[in-house]
């Protein structure tokens, strides 16, 4: 994610500049009052309101206004990584619990006051994608659940990233056939059990970089790769630097 900016506005009456088209996300993050919206061709009105958060996607027009003097933040940035949590966005209110909202507000307004504060509005940012992610479904008072055989396939690849895991075994494992497991991660998680698994080795190779004086060869086996050569060629897709940069760049940002 690239965090551009963060306004925030108290106590607002009118908006001067009232019809928006922004290159970049904008979150719309209402600490009081409430903000109105008609967004996209077809006029589609958005009201948000006091502990309330709404998304707007780039490139997309709006017109505004406020309904009551309102105070809010609004977070632009932009994303361009396929994740789950990020995809799960949609123009709108997000699905996260108001009084949640309101301790993402209290950060906010506590992180807007330090000198560091795009570092950590950014992993705010971050947090909001995950929190809308989570309680995403329709009750809005419940976690996202995983399906039973979505748990015990992800628990088995976790104690095995190690060693060569082939998805007609795992989908025996937990009693389903291939493609009843390829569906039910599609409906859980947007991506296949595949995906799923290059996701896990990704993230223990990059644990394994940075906490433990492991050589690449070591590295590479345990995160289930035979061929090191090949393990670096994945990395190097995924993180878009090899495994002895990556330690040597974050090892040195550590020390500086």
């Amino acid at each position: 994610m690239k965090f551009v900016f963060c306004s925030h506005h108290e106590c607002l009456e009118e908006f001067k500049s009232k019809r928006i088209k922004s290159n970049w996300d904008s979150l719309i993050l209402v600490a009081d009052g409430a903000y109105s919206m008609l967004v996209g061709e077809e006029g589609k009105r958005i009201t948000v309101r006091k502990n309330e958060i709404a998304l707007i996607p780039a490139h997309i027009e709006f017109f505004r206004e406020v309904k009551t003097p309102v105070t809010y933040y609004n977070i632009c940035f932009t994303e361009k990584e396929t994740l789950p949590f990020y995809t799960a966005l949609s123009t709108g209110i997000l699905k996260i619990p108001q009084e949640r909202v309101e301790t993402i507000l209290d950060s906010i307004s506590l992180a807007s006051m330090l000198p560091e504060k795009q570092e950590l509005l950014v992993h705010l940012t971050e947090h909001i994608l995950v929190e809308n992610y989570l309680f995403g479904d329709k009750d809005k008072e419940k976690h996202r659940r995983l399906c039973e055989e979505t748990q015990k396939a992800i628990r088995y690849m976790r104690r095995n990233l190690d060693k060569k895991i082939n998805i007609e075994e795992l989908a025996r494992h937990v009693f389903l056939s291939h493609s009843g497991l390829l569906w039910k991660f599609k409906q859980d998680l947007n991506m296949t059990p595949t995906k799923y698994l290059y996701l896990l080795r990704m993230e223990r190779a990059k644990q394994l970089l940075l906490g433990f004086p492991y050589s690449i060869t070591e590295i590479s086996e345990m995160c289930g790769y035979q061929n090191p050569y090949y393990f670096t060629n994945e990395f190097r897709r995924y993180y878009k630097t090899n495994p002895s940069e990556f330690r040597k760049q974050y090892i040195k940002i550590s020390h500086e």
